[in-house]
């Protein structure tokens, strides 16, 4: 069986490539793959073999969407791409009522779900917020503590497909996306799906977004809500078909690799200035001499990572949007 995507040259014209969903999205597809018992296994083996045992009942109310060997309640599609988990959350927790039960009731149709999870869709309400915790739990579970290598597999996923776009238009980058699950047959991509549909595009065009817990399977997302909206084509990366093991293997404590880029004194003194501190503070939090503190602080400032601003006899030493970012993903 297989779902056709009819394009038009319009429709060519509006191919778009996205790095990513985001954590949240990668997150509930996490869990949809700990659910699925048809997505292939071995390559998932040791990340599940990490999981499995950290899974807590906060996380029930994110399960309840989630009925085994379904997708799931499409959280993705209805939170839109968010880059940061604080930005699904919020997301998440503004949906509106009428959005949430569409995609519900979508889902119950084929398998359905418990008599109390329906007050989940109440904007507001404390079902609400424990959805949302039930995401954080499991987000800091199946996706957080790897989270820095599955997001530099998605972006070079993203530059690949992007200069395919660039070098060989989007004939060549569809074609480029072929596989035992997908087909560009111009001007029609077939993707195998476990039913028969064709999807014509009208001039909406497609998003082209790649997963590491979509499984090996391709997924098509399209919103109910926003019938002119752009449908999106999960598609698993290219290290999802070779191979995910480098992902699950031996993750380091976090700051590891910081430590390893700037050294770990240097490494010291930025997590140190991440809550804001002056050159006294910074020597004696990191137990260095005033002197070397000074000669950190200078290089990380001179590297555009932190800034210095005075008060009074004073100075005050904080990171930049770029140190913030290097810290987070370290």
């Amino acid at each position: 069986m297989v779902w056709r995507i009819h394009f038009t040259a319009e429709d060519l014209e509006r191919i778009q490539v996205r790095p990513t969903l985001g954590p949240l999205a990668e997150t509930v597809r996490a869990m949809c793959l700990l659910r699925c018992q048809q997505q292939p296994r071995a390559p998932y083996r040791p990340w599940r073999s990490q999981v499995k045992d950290r899974l807590t009942p906060q996380m029930a109310a994110l399960t309840a969407l989630i009925p085994p060997g379904s997708k799931g309640v499409d959280l993705a599609m209805l939170t839109g791409a968010a880059p940061t988990m604080e930005q699904g959350v919020k997301a998440l927790l503004a949906m509106p009522r009428e959005h949430l039960l569409v995609e519900m009731e979508y889902t119950d149709r084929e398998h359905k779900l418990p008599a109390a999870v329906w007050a989940v869709a109440e904007t507001g309400g404390q079902a609400r917020l424990r959805l949302a915790a039930a995401a954080v739990a499991a987000h800091q579970v199946l996706v957080e503590p790897y989270w820095t290598r599955i997001h530099a597999c998605l972006h070079a996923e993203h530059v690949a497909r992007l200069r395919a776009l660039a070098a060989r238009g989007p004939d060549g980058l569809l074609s480029s996306l072929q596989s035992q699950w997908v087909r560009w047959r111009p001007p029609v991509l077939e993707v195998l799906m476990p039913a028969d549909c064709d999807v014509p595009l009208n001039g909406r065009g497609i998003t082209l977004v790649p997963s590491v817990f979509v499984g090996q399977i391709p997924c098509l997302h399209q919103n109910p809500n926003d019938p002119a909206a752009a449908p999106w084509l999960v598609l698993p990366s290219a290290d999802s078909r070779t191979g995910l093991r480098h992902l699950w293997d031996n993750p380091r404590p976090r700051g590891a690799a910081l430590a390893a880029l700037v050294g770990r004194n240097r490494a010291a003194v930025l997590r140190t200035i991440a809550d804001g501190c002056s050159t006294t503070e910074l020597a004696d939090r990191v137990g260095i001499s005033l002197a070397a503190a000074s000669q950190h602080a200078s290089v990380l400032r001179d590297a555009g990572l932190i800034t210095t601003h005075r008060q009074g006899s004073a100075v005050l030493h904080v990171l930049t949007p770029l140190g913030a970012e290097l810290l987070h993903a370290g």
